[in-house]
């Protein structure tokens, strides 16, 4: 990840050596869950600068991987980070894709910035065929945590652009609505899911 395009999202490239271990545990437990899902195309919603399909494809080699984000500066940097990727700007309320697309859609770190998450995950749904990958902060660590490095005293720790606070608790409650849950990990300060269409 040395040589990737870096954008306002500085924590997965920090130089801290503990935040740096927190974030490489993260990436760990997002290869393991994929390898349980073994698709044959991927779509990233929400992709930011392509830090999670790049470590996935450092690990597993993306054949047919797609891509999106809203904010076009996260886009150009996608596109230089994640050459083998179909890198497009897009909504998650409103994917341009087919139903059943895709065997596996990942979301990460993406859901709680959302004004109306469970559209979202009700589109997620759609163009999945199968597999979800879904991560969020994990409440109240997230803030226990930011409030440790001495960030956003003014909002409790609340990360500024956080509309929504989710327990592991809570998450798995909010995914169920829609899929079924396969498993659960949780890196230190994260909740990861995978679950599988109903």
């Amino acid at each position: 990840m040395s040589n990737l395009v870096k954008s306002k999202h500085d924590k997965y490239t920090t130089s801290n050596p503990i935040s740096r271990s927190l974030v490489e545990n993260f990436f760990i437990k997002i290869g393991e869950l994929y390898n349980l899902t073994d698709p044959k195309n991927v779509l990233d919603v929400g992709c930011g600068e392509g830090l999670v399909l790049d470590y996935l494809n450092s690990k597993y080699t993306l054949n047919n991987a797609f891509a999106i984000d809203f904010d076009e500066n996260e886009v150009i940097s996608a596109k230089k980070n994640i050459p083998f990727c179909n890198v497009n700007t897009g909504n998650i309320y409103d994917l341009q894709f087919s139903k059943n697309e895709f065997d596996l859609v990942i979301c990460s770190e993406v859901l709680e910035h959302l004004v109306k998450p469970h559209e979202a995950i009700k589109e997620i749904h759609r163009v999945t065929n199968k597999y979800a990958l879904l991560s969020v902060p994990r409440e109240p660590i997230w803030r226990a945590l930011n409030m440790i490095r001495l960030k956003y005293w003014g909002g409790l720790g609340n990360t500024p652009d956080h509309l929504n606070h989710w327990s592991k608790r809570n998450f798995r409650l909010f995914v169920e609505k829609y899929f079924n849950v396969i498993e659960v990990k949780s890196p230190l300060p994260w909740t990861i899911i995978l679950c599988e269409k109903k």
